[in-house]
């Protein structure tokens, strides 16, 4: 081997072991940047909100109807136990089919209607979920979805406890992973009207949480 060939072959050496080495560099600089980003995204997540909201939200309780009726009542002390029984059983066989946890409906319907079917807000909502058949049935149209019924969500409790729970399906499933508090989009999808509408719920929670319903699960 003449000394011209050595020398090539010691050049190829060293050009080896350097790319190996910024090849190295460049991974692990990739890796950190991405450990960095995550971090970063989940700070800003959890700033979101900046609440004390607890985890009582991620509690799995059963949707028996006597569990929701209990739920109800604690919110609702002054309704009388017929009443309170009829949503409950019609919660619990709705939401029996999706996995939300039913504290997180019962505070949501509490906040937006009182329980109140028959209440219409200003914007047009409608129903114990208070529903705006116009604004969701643009996204329900992109989905290929069956369009939602106005006069139907305000003559069918059943019914537009049915659209809810197809609502919150869609948020679940398009936010949790990003959003702690994905539900709250259901008031908005802004966060400033987001915030306050998590306090509201809150307030609800925390009630549910004190009143032993998990031991009844």
């Amino acid at each position: 081997m003449n000394t011209t060939t050595k020398f090539i072959l010691k050049l190829d050496r060293e050009y080896i072991i350097k790319s190996a080495v910024v090849a190295s560099f460049c991974i692990f600089a990739s890796a950190s940047l991405k450990m960095h980003s995550e971090k970063d995204e989940a700070i800003k997540l959890t700033q979101i909100y900046k609440d004390n909201f607890g985890d009582f939200d991620k509690v799995h309780i059963s949707t028996k109807p006597s569990v929701i009726a209990k739920m109800i009542s604690t919110l609702k002390p002054e309704f009388n136990q017929g009443q309170v029984n009829d949503v409950a059983v019609k919660i619990s066989q709705v939401f029996g089919k999706y996995k939300i946890e039913p504290q997180i409906v019962v505070a949501i319907i509490d906040t937006e209607s009182d329980f109140n079917h028959s209440l219409v807000s200003s914007t047009g909502d409608v129903s114990l979920a208070q529903i705006n058949a116009e604004v969701w049935n643009k996204e329900f149209e992109r989905m290929n979805m069956e369009l939602i019924e106005k006069d139907k969500l305000k003559a069918d409790e059943e019914y537009s406890l049915e659209v809810m729970a197809q609502i919150l399906n869609i948020l679940k499933k398009r936010y949790e992973k990003k959003d702690r508090r994905w539900y709250a989009r259901y008031h908005s999808k802004t966060t400033k009207h987001k915030h306050g509408y998590l306090s509201k719920l809150e307030r609800r929670m925390k009630k549910l949480e004190k009143s032993q319903i998990v031991a009844m699960k």
